[in-house]
């Protein structure tokens, strides 16, 4: 009886990273805007919203509040576009999807305060979808935590399924291998003239891979089937990247996962995976990282 059960959680499981997938297709590399390059355009962030702001320049800040509560379903990006562009506002987003904000709670900001008149105060609510529960419009981290959830559940003492886990892990693998061959925009988002109009919070790929495998590190690494294939999707995103700063967040998180391993293994299960972590970590040290993927694929390839 545990055949149809089992089919049925791999349907759920496949629906939820095709989605996943699909998602980030549709996310990156377009986002809120035209992104412009942070390192040489931080200087266009009006002073308002610079960390060091004086106590003149915040007061020329509006917050746009929410009159609703619950999950933020959906922003509109291109009427915020268009709103601040029309009133010559730049604006700050204080929420993404999938955040949580409650009646009251200042949803984006908006400067300078004299430009903003009710109707963009309107408009600019109007942007901010709220509803009861969260979906995966929008919302990478909801698809991801919905897979995370999943294998976490299987991992637990009660149910004990590492293959449901590593189905999991197939697919946060390779939709985050999708995510690394793609650029993430900046903060800083323009309207088709090129001037700034919104300040976003769009997450970093090291945010993406936390999420993920650091959300389900503690339970892979107590056990040694799902270790192992742990290890093999955090190989697979790495032959995607090309990034040093991203390799050097997968060897993290490996080194983290070879630590959680060390302690919660024992014996023969606890050197199977030690030694897969350290194989990872001595090609990721190397220039040629990939080559030495490839070359280990008889592991890589989630033989566990």
């Amino acid at each position: 009886h545990h055949v149809p059960s089992r089919i049925h959680i791999n349907s759920v499981i496949e629906r939820i990273g095709d989605h996943l997938i699909e998602e980030i297709d549709e996310r990156f590399p377009v986002f809120i805007g035209k992104p412009l390059d942070e390192r040489d355009d931080a200087g266009r962030i009006p002073a308002a919203f610079r960390p060091d702001a004086a106590a003149d320049a915040i007061e020329r800040r509006a917050g746009i509040r929410a009159k609703d509560t619950g999950y933020i379903q959906l922003i509109d990006e291109a009427a915020l576009i268009d709103t601040a562009r029309e009133k010559g506002l730049v604006l700050r987003l204080q929420y993404q999807s999938g955040d949580f904000a409650h009646r009251g709670s200042v949803l984006v900001e908006a400067w300078p305060a004299e430009a903003l008149d009710d109707q963009a105060e309107r408009d600019l609510r109007a942007a901010f979808a709220i509803g009861s529960r969260r979906t995966g419009l929008q919302d990478l981290r909801f698809l991801i935590d919905e897979l995370v959830e999943i294998a976490a559940r299987a991992l637990s003492p009660g149910v004990n399924d590492p293959f449901t886990a590593n189905s999991c892990l197939d697919w946060l693998g390779a939709a985050l291998s999708d995510l690394a061959r793609r650029d993430l925009p900046s903060r800083l988002r323009a309207d088709d003239d090129g001037q700034l109009r919104v300040i976003a919070h769009p997450l970093t790929f090291a945010a993406f891979i936390d999420r993920a495998f650091g959300a389900l590190a503690q339970y892979a690494s107590a056990d040694m089937i799902a270790g192992k294939r742990f290890l093999a999707a955090l190989g697979d995103v790495a032959l995607s990247c090309d990034a040093a700063s991203r390799i050097a967040v997968l060897a993290d998180h490996t080194r983290q996962f070879r630590d959680l391993a060390d302690g919660a293994l024992k014996g023969a299960n606890r050197d199977a995976v030690i030694e897969r972590a350290d194989e990872l970590l001595r090609a990721l040290a190397q220039p040629d990282y990939k080559r030495r993927l490839r070359d280990g694929q008889a592991w890589l390839g989630g033989t566990a």
